[in-house]
């Protein structure tokens, strides 16, 4: 992921090109405005994955639920469910 910057006046002139890289090659890129007002332009699914990291790790539950299956993962206790064993898992609760 790359993050490039460019000024406000030439932001305009290349708005189009811009947003084209942002979401095509998935960059971010720094506007920069007088008076340090910078911006930064990103793709609407990089923005919603950063509003979906922020609620789940907003939240002390949240972190300490995730923070369990990574140590799970790591240590190996992993338990692989067949399509079927989740459909009986599902439909337990």
């Amino acid at each position: 992921m790359a993050t490039t910057a460019t000024n406000i006046t030439d932001a305009r002139k290349n708005l189009k090109s811009l947003t084209d890289d942002v979401v095509d090659y998935n960059e971010h890129v720094i506007i920069t405005k007088p008076k340090n007002r910078n911006v930064v332009l990103m793709s609407e699914s990089e923005f919603r994955s950063w509003q979906e990291t922020l609620y789940i790790l907003g939240s002390d539950e949240n972190r300490k639920a995730l923070d369990k299956s990574i140590n799970q993962m790591n240590s190996g206790n992993l338990k692989t469910l067949s399509v079927e064993d989740w459909r009986q898992a599902i439909d337990e609760d």
